[in-house]
């Protein structure tokens, strides 16, 4: 009985010791916002010159605020991932460095509009584990292995590594600029320049070459098939003449003649491509950039001047009460 008694008492006390702290803190919060006012009161001028001041240099700076962005598709042809990746970061580099002797030889930037470029790949598990131009048996090894990498569950993340990057047919340029970009001044320039190497332009005219020979040979190969399926026509009256090989064989053709039909129009398509070492297939030009900022710097900069005047006038009461007391102390000294 004692024990519960004593029980009781100890939650009540708990229970007011709470209650006399909850008093407090708001007290102290009702305080503080007192002391606000009372210091808003005092500073009233300053205070209002400063939302002033930053409200007009907050409208100035959203007008002013013109960034845009530019998409554009590329396809690198002749195993020229790695040369284009490498092309963007040196010429983000170079931008960085400010170097006028790169702009002035490459034509890029002259319009100086441009403030950084960014390379990624457009992620299409599909386009490897089914390409045209690759063997049954290598996009079957392809297909096996992205099961099994999905099946550990590490799939986004290899899917998204640099060197999975490098397999994917399509990758997207970014282009950011401080105002309204031209394709003729600003984007062109760009392309061209990835354009522009010695290597890769030798090895567009031997890779062209053997995609000319290549589909020459095909459609040799489709010709031959065509004269034999007119041969079998031609006894299509006497079937019962044909045996079950002959059938399967005949189906073994067709299958063959479909899979390359099917890949000389890839290779058609890949001769449209070949046109460039990095082909721009499509652009989305001057897309405005909004950020968390865009449109609210007339909002932001008066608060932080607000913030400013504060910490500097909390700076001066400290320095005060500080000086204060060590002249107190040199006195009773």
């Amino acid at each position: 009985m004692a024990n519960q008694t004593n029980s009781t008492e100890n939650e009540e006390i708990n229970l007011s010791h709470l209650s006399k702290k909850a008093k407090g803190y708001f007290s102290r919060v009702n305080d503080s916002f007192f002391d606000g006012i009372l210091f808003i009161k005092r500073n009233i001028i300053i205070v209002a010159l400063l939302v002033i001041a930053g409200a007009a240099l907050g409208v100035i700076k959203d007008k002013g605020d013109h960034r845009y962005k530019t998409k554009v598709f590329l396809i690198p042809n002749f195993e020229s991932v790695d040369y284009l990746y490498k092309q963007i970061e040196k010429i983000n580099t170079k931008f960085r460095q400010g170097d006028k002797a790169f702009v002035a030889k490459n034509k890029i930037n002259k319009s100086s509009k441009v403030l950084s470029l960014k390379i990624e790949p457009v992620v299409d598990i599909y386009s490897l584990v089914d390409n045209p131009n690759k063997t049954d048996d290598e996009n079957d090894r392809t297909f096996y292995l992205f099961k099994l990498i999905s099946e550990s569950g590490d799939l986004k993340s290899v899917l998204e590594a640099d060197y999975t990057s490098k397999n994917y047919k399509k990758h997207l340029l970014t282009i950011t600029t401080n105002d309204m970009a031209s394709y003729e001044k600003d984007i062109k320039p760009i392309i061209e320049y990835l354009n522009s190497d010695p290597y890769y332009k030798l090895m567009m005219v031997e890779y062209i070459n053997n995609l000319n020979l290549k589909m020459a040979a095909n459609e040799k190969m489709i010709a031959q098939m065509d004269a034999l399926l007119d041969d079998f026509s031609m006894i299509s009256n006497k079937l019962e003449l044909l045996n079950f090989n002959d059938k399967t064989e005949l189906n073994e053709v067709l299958k063959l003649k479909d899979k390359l039909v099917r890949q000389q129009a890839a290779l058609r398509i890949e001769k449209v491509n070949y046109t460039k070492i990095i082909k721009d297939t499509s652009m989305m030009l001057n897309m405005k950039d909004y950020n968390i900022t865009t449109g609210t710097k007339k909002f932001i900069y008066p608060i932080l001047l607000l913030l400013l005047f504060v910490a500097l006038v909390k700076f001066k009461n400290y320095y005060k009460s500080q000086s204060k007391k060590r002249k107190m102390a040199a006195i009773s000294e």
